[in-house]
């Protein structure tokens, strides 16, 4: 029987790490409880663990160096049925041999060369080449790959833009960099946007929870700028999004936000890239280190134009929904 079987979830979160992995497992979870599966989680050391109140869940915090082998421990002495990693993090084979067979391993987007020891592999992304999956078919994984699986926060449920959003104005531009924004695209963003240039857009700038440079915000804002914590429900009334590319990008192309998406890393820029050109679903403007003042203001004045807009919406609608999480637990069911 599926009801009563206990799962260990292995999700970082917070500082360097953001928040994103957290909030789409937490989703999961949820939806795993409610059909009778037990979750706990276990996770490194943060300041947003510490701080988090009143989470419905077990949880354990693992030292960090040690995050490893107390994983382990805790799933054979929990007596875990399945070990679901939602982290860019590495096991060993020898360590992951101590919890297999009696314990299914479910790899979610875990990027390391440890993909290859999971008995179900789940990449809600599109980018990766071929040399990625070059060793899955000698291991024996199940591979199962494309945006049908990606996990949303819980929020964006039932969250749509329709064609009567899509006003002949642009109004106000949303920018989001994730929850810590190690790379200050805030702030990059704030330095190459012309706001003379666009004085009847308003600016609004939304730092995350865990936002690591709060002393590089200006005393001085120009009228059409304002500065507020993120809320969800606040950034999806902009008309546009500037977004650092990231889980909460595809949660904005999932209602159809119009999106321009700017990476903060290599890996987010290619994966970036890869998807504006694979389907025409987000504006991408490239790494933010390369940017200039020019491709940032053209960009947005290439948004102007509404049937654009519109265009750019509808398809990302097409190609995100928010079916993911029936998915993975469907994968999740018949692995056990």
């Amino acid at each position: 029987m599926i009801g009563g079987k206990r799962l260990l979830f292995r999700v970082d979160a917070g500082e360097q790490i953001g928040l994103g992995h957290f909030f789409r497992s937490y989703h999961l979870a949820k939806a795993l409880r409610s059909k009778g599966f037990y979750v706990a989680f276990v996770h490194t050391e943060s300041v947003f663990w510490g701080q988090l109140p009143s989470f419905e869940f077990e949880h354990y915090n693992l030292k960090i160096g040690k995050e490893e082998d107390q994983t382990v421990e805790i799933c054979i002495g929990g007596n875990f049925d399945l070990l679901y990693v939602d982290a860019i993090c590495s096991f060993s084979e020898e360590k992951l041999k101590k919890v297999k067979p009696r314990t299914k391993v479910v790899f979610y987007q875990n990027l390391t060369e440890s993909r290859f020891l999971s008995d179900i592999f789940i990449l809600p992304s599109i980018h990766q080449n071929d040399s990625f999956f070059e060793g899955f078919i000698k291991s024996g994984t199940k591979v199962y790959q494309g945006l049908e699986y990606s996990i949303l926060n819980e929020r964006v449920n039932g969250v749509k833009k329709s064609g009567k959003n899509y006003g002949l104005k642009v109004n106000e531009v949303g920018i989001i960099s994730g929850g810590s924004d190690p790379k200050n695209v805030l702030e990059a963003v704030y330095n190459l946007l012309d706001f003379d240039r666009w004085q009847e857009i308003n600016f609004v700038f939304y730092f995350g929870k865990n936002y690591l440079h709060h002393g590089s915000i200006p005393s001085y804002l120009p009228n059409n700028v304002s500065l507020k914590e993120f809320d969800f429900d606040k950034v999806i009334e902009s008309d546009v999004v500037i977004a650092a590319f990231g889980v909460s990008t595809y949660e904005l192309m999932s209602i159809g936000m119009p999106v321009i998406s700017i990476g903060h890393q290599k890996s987010n820029t290619i994966a970036s890239d890869f998807l504006a050109n694979r389907t025409g679903a987000l504006y991408h403007l490239g790494l933010i280190d390369n940017i200039n003042e020019g491709q940032l203001n053209h960009a947005i004045d290439t948004l102007l134009d509404v049937d654009f807009r519109e265009k750019l919406g509808n398809r990302a609608k097409e190609i995100v929904d928010h079916k993911g999480v029936s998915r993975v637990i469907k994968i999740i069911e018949e692995t056990l």
